[in-house]
């Protein structure tokens, strides 16, 4: 999958991809689902994680809103 593709992805806030892969912003050192609810960031905010634990190791601490979600994986 496309940078490209998860972006659109996340911006249509498609909760069917779930666990497949997680967003990252840079800006608030916040990671979330594809599908989370909250504001969409800005583009070159985005990062892109295959796990969480991946984006965990980098710093990153989970979305409130999405929160229960990634640790029930």
């Amino acid at each position: 999958m496309t940078r490209e593709e998860k972006i659109e992805i996340c911006q249509r806030r498609d909760k069917s991809y779930t666990g497949k892969f997680y967003l990252a912003v840079k800006s608030t050192k916040i990671v979330c689902n594809p599908g989370c609810s909250s504001k969409v960031p800005l583009e070159k905010n985005m990062v892109f994680y295959d796990t969480i634990k991946e984006a965990l190791a980098d710093g990153y601490r989970p979305c409130k809103i999405c929160m229960r979600e990634m640790w029930r994986q």
